[in-house]
C-alpha cells in the first residue's frame, strides 16, 4: 500500500491575515452554529494564505453539508471555461433524459473511427466499431473522462435539449456551446462554461437525493466515486477517505469539484481555475485547499 507524503500547510494567524484575494465567509446566523463558524473562519484564512502563492485566477467554494448556509467562497458567479467539468452537468441532463424516456440506459450506441475524440479516455484505445450501452458512455464519461463518450452523449441528446434541461436544473450560467477537444470552435471564441456556485448547488442536490430524482441521484454519486483521477481533491488525502468528485483539464484550465465524506462531516469542494501557465502547481494548488479542508473537519469535534 502506498504511504501518503505528510503535507505542511502553515496555520496563520487571524490577527496577521486579511481577506486576501477577496476570499470571505458566509453563514446565515452564523452565531448560532458555534464550532462550526468558527472552523470556517479558520479555513477561510487558510484559503486567503494559499491563494497568495497562486498565480492565475481561481474560484473557490466549499459548503458545509450539513449546514450548506456554512461556507467559504471566493469568485463563486464567476464564469470559467468548463474543460471537462462541463461532463457533470450533461450526466444530470442524461439522467433527466433516461427519467422522460428520451433515451434508456440499455440502449446499445455503436462507437466508430470517426467518433474518436482526442484528449482522455479509453474508447479511442479499443479496437472499433464497438457497441455498449448509453450506461456505460455515462460511466466512461465520468470515471475515465472519455471525450469520446460525452461526444457521443451529446449527439444523442442535442445542444438544445442539454441547455434547455441545464436552465431547468437552475444552471443559468452553465452552458455547452461545443464538443469536447473542439480548439477550433475555443478559438473562436466558442467555448463551455460554468461556475463554482453552479456546479456546487449541483453536488449538493445529488448529495441530498433530490437532483432529477432518488434513484437517478445514487445513480450520479455512484458513478462520481469511481472517479480514477486522483491528482487534485484527493491527492493529500488519508487512503480510504471517499470522495465523489470531476475533474477538469484544458488548456489554462485546471478543475476539480467534489464531495469529500471525511468522517467527521462531509463537505462540498469546488476549485476552478484559469490562465494557468504551471499545471503542476495549479493541481496541487486545489490539493492543498483539499486537504486544508480535510484536515480542519479531522481535528474538530
Amino acid at each position: 500500500m502506498m504511504k501518503r507524503r505528510y503535507i505542511f500547510i502553515p496555520l496563520v494567524s487571524l490577527l496577521i491575515v486579511s481577506l486576501a484575494g477577496g476570499i470571505y465567509f458566509k453563514a446565515a446566523e452564523a452565531s448560532s452554529y458555534g464550532q462550526s463558524a468558527k472552523l470556517y473562519q479558520r479555513l477561510r484564512v487558510q484559503l486567503s494564505y494559499l491563494s497568495r502563492r497562486f498565480r492565475g485566477n481561481y474560484s473557490i467554494v466549499i459548503r458545509d453539508l450539513r449546514r450548506p448556509s456554512l461556507e467559504v467562497v471566493h469568485n463563486d458567479n464567476e464564469l470559467f471555461p468548463a474543460a471537462s467539468l462541463i461532463k457533470l452537468p450533461i450526466l444530470a441532463v442524461s439522467m433527466n433524459a433516461v427519467r422522460e424516456g428520451k433515451v434508456k440506459l440499455n440502449d446499445v450506441i455503436v462507437i466508430r473511427r470517426g467518433d474518436i475524440a482526442g484528449g482522455s479516455g479509453l474508447l479511442k484505445r479499443l479496437r472499433l466499431p464497438i457497441s455498449i450501452t448509453f450506461k456505460k458512455l455515462l460511466y466512461l464519461m465520468i470515471t475515465e473522462s472519455d471525450n469520446t463518450a460525452a461526444n457521443k452523449v451529446i449527439d444523442i441528446l442535442g445542444y438544445d435539449y442539454i441547455n434547455g434541461v441545464f436552465k431547468g436544473l437552475g444552471l443559468n450560467k452553465t452552458a455547452l456551446v461545443r464538443p469536447m477537444m473542439d480548439f477550433s470552435q475555443r478559438k473562436k471564441g466558442f467555448d463551455n462554461f460554468t461556475t463554482t456556485y453552479e456546479i456546487a448547488s449541483l453536488l449538493e442536490k445529488i448529495y441530498s437525493f433530490n437532483l432529477i430524482d432518488k434513484k437517478s441521484s445514487m445513480f450520479m454519486l455512484a458513478l462520481l466515486k469511481r472517479q480514477t483521477m486522483k491528482d487534485r481533491i484527493p491527492r493529500y488525502l488519508p487512503y480510504g477517505v471517499i470522495v465523489a468528485h470531476k475533474t477538469g483539464l484544458e488548456r489554462g484550465v485546471v478543475h476539480d469539484a467534489g464531495i469529500i465524506f471525511s468522517g467527521r462531516g462531509d463537505f462540498i469542494i469546488c476549485v476552478l481555475t484559469k490562465d494557468v501557465r504551471n499545471y503542476g502547481k495549479a493541481k496541487k494548488f486545489i490539493a492543498y485547499i483539499s486537504y486544508a479542508v480535510y484536515k480542519l473537519y479531522r481535528q474538530s469535534s
